[in-house]
């Protein structure tokens, strides 16, 4: 597998990132866009603990309930005191899949990804939104521009807004994001490892039903893929263009902020994409 390393930039105006994320050759990372977010001073997984304490959430290991070896309902305040000591695979909560000894023995680490601090029912807008912007201003996000209706039904059945905490050794199995959506990777503390492909590889990755690219890597048959890797310092924005496939791996404790947005590249396909996904919501729930 060759990977090559993902592009850097300052941060762009509005108009020269239209134009790159109309027609992306690669991801991106953008650098300095965060040094004025109170994040990067007033995170930490403490900050979570006691604001979102009893915000319910599903740590897998790893990500996504279909790859999992282990999985925990638990709430963030136990969620963090876990990953204050991983090792240890205690957690309160009720098990869903494994034990706290097949997690030892998986050298995994439980990944909560479904974490979303800007929840209308469960989080906290005005708290959230005043430590992150909801976009960087060289963003042009079309979500506005939805019916507000349908903006909320959207954000109800899927959120757009994620805070991953994690722990070395949490790995997110490669994926695309849901409904066509553009997303970025805010990485406010510690250290991420990100491997992307472009969306014309799906077919041939998704052969490896693990999403383990780590496996892909050592099998001769993808000696000619190529792709992109990155580490995710603090200060850094991954930029993941739509149907990019991307798989992450926690080097050490992190906290990451994540948006999805629409633009005009992806308007139609979202809108196609959330209506099915509404209506067929509406349809099991009759």
């Amino acid at each position: 597998m060759r990977l090559q390393p993902v592009p850097t930039t300052q941060p762009p105006s509005q108009l020269e990132f239209t134009r790159y994320i109309r027609r992306p050759a690669h991801p991106l990372i953008v650098k300095g866009a965060t040094d004025e977010w109170p994040a990067m001073r007033t995170w930490s997984l403490e900050f979570f603990a006691n604001e979102f304490a009893d915000f319910p959430v599903t740590a897998y290991a790893p990500q996504f309930s279909a790859f999992a070896v282990c999985g925990v309902q638990t709430t963030v305040a136990s969620y963090v005191a876990y990953l204050r000591n991983p090792a240890d695979a205690r957690i309160d909560g009720t098990w869903l899949a494994g034990d706290p000894d097949l997690l030892k023995r998986s050298a995994l680490t439980l990944y909560a990804g479904n974490f979303n601090p800007a929840d209308p029912k469960l989080g906290n807008r005005e708290l959230f939104f005043r430590d992150v912007p909801e976009f960087p201003p060289f963003i042009e996000s079309w979500m506005d521009r939805l019916d507000p209706p349908f903006r909320e039904a959207c954000e109800g059945r899927q959120s757009h807004y994620y805070v991953y905490l994690s722990a070395a050794g949490g790995v997110t199995p490669l994926h695309q994001d849901f409904w066509t959506t553009h997303t970025f990777l805010a990485q406010i503390a510690g250290r991420k490892e990100a491997i992307l492909f472009p969306p014309d590889l799906k077919e041939e990755l998704y052969r490896e039903s693990t999403g383990d690219v780590r496996k892909l890597m050592a099998d001769p048959r993808y000696d000619a893929v190529a792709g992109w890797r990155v580490e995710l310092t603090p200060g850094d924005i991954l930029i993941i263009p739509s149907q990019w496939l991307h798989y992450v791996e926690t080097i050490e404790t992190s906290l990451t902020y994540s948006a999805a947005w629409i633009d005009g590249s992806n308007w139609d396909a979202y809108m196609r994409q959330a209506t099915e996904a509404l209506s067929r919501e509406a349809g099991e729930s009759q």
